[in-house]
């Protein structure tokens, strides 16, 4: 009874990861160039971006996290009753990671508690760690995931003809860390995470693009650190406080809380994204800002909270209705405009 009882639940795996692994495209959206690069399905839940690996001869879900700088693994939410298992000797050392073709052996540390985010069991992270070495596009509308090797991918033309605008990720992420100096963080440590250049009112700042972090509760949220608020303030933004959707955090360090409180843009005031000629190519107006408020005993854990200037994290729901390419190699990011993007039949009303 125990192997027919373990074999119902592998052929549900089953079943649920061939319902999963459907690439679900917009009724009309045209699929992208061929100069973008090798493709695979890219399967959306809860706003985040996922795709199917292989992990030691075992199927599982891995979030494409780039505010993530690097990768762990949740070997108890892999399909079927047989998990993927380390070396022999090893907690985090596993053979055979295929994700658009096999990396051989690689370290993956455990992330944690197993659970579904949305309707997609997260058994991994694939951090910048990875996700720096390519130029990745994450076609959402299209449920599509290109790479491209440095050299082989679109011009600058044709991406614009597509209808992307640019954004700079100077000194914030590249394919290197003999490229990052991150400015505003006031420290040697530098995270490898795409930041592009935001104005609010006359603030100007930096913001980190963090496709893990799902906003859809209050979608348009930007995690913003004590340095832009103070800006905000002195510049004469009137915020407009939320308490009622104020948050409690928790930290690297156990029993350690961060505070979070939250406010509005007032009316006429919006998030401006910065392209690189100094124009600004998206304006986003209410938009919900939240202050990481990093406790002392919490700031070894690093963060925009720690930053001295001005700086953000940006909330999943900026990209996740249009497509998103993220190359370390130009130090750029390219969007489509989500407004443009056609609605999904699962978003129609």
């Amino acid at each position: 009874m125990k192997i027919k009882r373990a074999f119902r639940r592998f052929l549900n795996g089953l079943r649920a990861l061939a319902v999963l692994a459907v690439p679900f495209a917009a009724e009309g959206a045209e699929a992208l160039p061929a100069c973008f690069g090798e493709a695979q399905p890219l399967v959306v839940s809860s706003q985040m971006p996922y795709a199917l690996v292989t992990l030691a001869g075992r199927q599982g879900y891995f979030v494409l996290d780039f505010g993530a700088t690097f990768s762990t693994v949740v070997p108890d939410a892999f399909f079927g009753p047989l998990k993927p298992r380390p070396q022999p000797g090893q907690s985090d050392t596993y053979d055979d990671f295929n994700f658009f073709g096999s990396w051989g052996q690689v370290r993956l540390p455990a992330g944690g508690v197993s659970g579904l985010r949305g309707s997609v069991p997260q058994a991994g992270i694939i951090g910048t760690d990875f996700l720096a070495s390519h130029i990745y596009t994450l076609d959402y509308p299209q449920g599509r995931l290109h790479r491209a090797g440095q050299g082989r991918f679109c011009t600058d033309e044709a991406l614009s003809a597509a209808g992307f605008s640019a954004l700079s990720t100077r000194d914030y992420y590249a394919d290197g860390p003999g490229r990052l100096t991150c400015p505003r963080a006031g420290s040697p440590a530098c995270p490898n995470v795409p930041a592009v250049p935001v104005r609010i009112g006359p603030v100007v700042a930096v913001a980190q693009l963090d496709t893990g972090y799902d906003d859809s509760a209050q979608p348009l949220s930007v995690n913003i650190n004590v340095a832009l608020f103070d800006a905000l303030q002195k510049a004469g933004v009137r915020l407009q406080a939320r308490p009622e959707i104020a948050l409690q955090l928790t930290t690297c360090q156990p029993g350690v809380s961060e505070a979070v409180d939250a406010w509005q843009l007032p009316s006429g005031t919006a998030l401006d994204f910065i392209g690189p000629s100094g124009r600004v190519v998206r304006s986003e107006p209410g938009v919900t800002l939240f202050v990481k408020r990093t406790p002392p005993a919490a700031r070894v854990c690093g963060g925009i909270g720690t930053w001295p200037q001005p700086a953000a994290q940006l909330g999943a729901s900026f990209f996740a209705g249009g497509a998103l390419i993220v190359d370390p190699f130009s130090a750029r990011v390219w969007f489509r405009n989500p407004a443009a993007a056609p609605l999904t039949s699962r978003e129609r009303p």
